[in-house]
C-alpha cells in the first residue's frame, strides 16, 4: 500500500466481536500466519531448552543462543512493523531506537552518565564504542513490542485522536510513559541476571556488565569476585525509563500513522514477543538459583512486574475471540 495515500483511504480490517480464534486464523494471509507460527515455535524451543535444563540441573547459560533469540525477535518485530505500520514508519521507529539506545549506552559505559557507573565485559561479543551490538538489538525489539502492546491493549490502532499541538504532545508523552514503564519492568529482571556471578561459576564467563560502585537493588546477589560491586544503582532504572520514553515520544509526535492492519491475530505478535521474553527470563532465573540461592527472588519480581500487563492482555485476547 502506498505510504503517500491520504489517511482516509486506509481501510483497516475491523475486529468482529465473537469471531472464533480458528476463523480469525484462517482469515489471515499466509505470511501473517507464518509470522505468528514462528514466534510460537520459539516458545516451543524455549520450553525444550528449559526442560533439558531442569533434567540436567544445569542452567542454559549460552550467550550465543541468547543472542540468536534476541536477533530473531528483532527481525520478527521489524517484519511486524513493516506489515502493520508501513515501511516508512518502521524504518523511522527502529532508527530512532537504535540511535538513542546506542548513544545512551555509550555515555553510560564510557562516562558513567545517564544509567550510572557500569562497564561492559567482552561476554556479549562485538561492540561499537564499547557498547555490544546485541544490546542495541535488544533495546529495539523490547521497546517496539512494549509500544505496540500498549497500542493493541487499549485499541489505539495507531491513531492520534487530538488536533492541537499541545494535545498531541500530551498524548504522545502519555503513550511514551506507558511504554517506558513496560520496558523498565523488563530490566528489573535482566539487570540482576546479567551482572550475576552465576555466569562465572556455572559457565566460566564474565557477567555481561558490572557496576563499579554497586547499588541498593538486590545487593545481596554477588557478581564475579573482584569485578565491580554487588547491587544495581537506582539511577539505572531512571535511565531505563527515560530512554524508551524519549524514543517513543519522538516517534509518536512526528512519525506515528494509523495502523494498516487491525482486528487480526497479527496484532497480537508484540504480546507474544513480550510474553516470550518474560517467560524465558523467569525460568532462567529459577534455573540460575541452583547455582546461587537468591535468584528465585528475581523470578518473583518478574512475575509481579511483567505479568500483570500480560494477564490483562490475555483477558482481552479471550474476550475478542470467544
Amino acid at each position: 500500500m502506498d505510504e503517500n495515500r491520504p489517511q482516509e483511504e486506509i481501510k483497516p480490517v475491523e475486529t468482529r466481536e465473537g469471531v472464533s480464534i480458528t476463523a480469525a486464523w484462517k482469515e489471515m494471509p499466509r505470511s501473517h500466519r507464518a509470522m505468528v507460527a514462528i514466534v510460537l515455535l520459539y516458545y516451543l524451543s524455549a520450553v525444550v531448552a528449559l526442560l533439558i535444563g531442569w533434567g540436567t540441573q544445569k542452567a542454559p547459560l549460552n550467550v550465543g543462543l541468547i543472542a540468536f533469540a534476541m536477533v530473531s525477535m528483532l527481525v520478527i518485530c521489524i517484519w511486524h512493523a513493516v506489515v502493520v505500520k508501513g515501511t516508512g514508519s518502521a524504518v523511522a521507529f527502529f532508527i530512532i531506537c537504535m540511535t538513542i539506545s546506542w548513544f545512551c549506552e555509550y555515555i553510560g559505559h564510557n562516562k558513567g552518565w545517564f544509567f550510572g557507573h557500569y562497564h561492559y565485559t567482552r561476554t556479549l561479543g562485538p561492540a561499537i564504542g564499547g557498547v555490544p551490538i546485541i544490546i542495541v538489538v535488544t533495546w529495539s525489539f523490547i521497546v517496539y513490542s512494549a509500544f505496540m502492546l500498549v497500542d493493541w491493549l487499549i485499541g489505539m490502532r495507531g491513531e492520534i485522536r487530538v488536533r492541537s499541538w499541545w494535545g498531541k504532545t500530551a498524548w504522545s508523552a502519555l503513550i511514551a510513559a506507558a511504554t517506558a514503564t513496560l520496558v523498565c519492568a523488563w530490566d528489573l529482571i535482566v539487570d540482576p541476571m546479567a551482572t550475576s556471578g552465576v555466569w562465572w561459576t556455572a559457565a566460566g564467563k564474565d557477567p555481561w556488565w558490572y557496576w563499579l560502585y554497586g547499588g541498593p537493588y538486590l545487593k545481596e546477589l554477588p557478581g564475579k569476585e573482584g569485578l565491580g560491586m554487588p547491587g544495581v544503582a537506582i539511577g539505572n532504572f531512571t535511565g531505563w525509563w527515560l530512554a524508551p520514553f524519549l524514543m517513543v515520544f519522538i516517534f509518536y509526535l512526528f512519525f506515528q500513522r494509523p495502523n494498516r492492519v487491525n482486528g487480526s491475530l497479527i496484532n497480537t505478535v508484540p504480546l507474544l514477543v513480550y510474553f516470550y521474553i518474560c517467560f524465558s527470563l523467569i525460568f532462567l532465573a529459577l534455573e540460575m538459583n541452583w547455582h546461587f540461592d537468591g535468584m528465585n527472588q528475581v523470578a518473583l519480581i518478574g512475575v509481579f512486574t511483567m505479568m500483570p500487563v500480560i494477564s490483562v492482555s490475555l483477558v482481552k485476547l479471550v474476550r475478542d475471540y470467544t
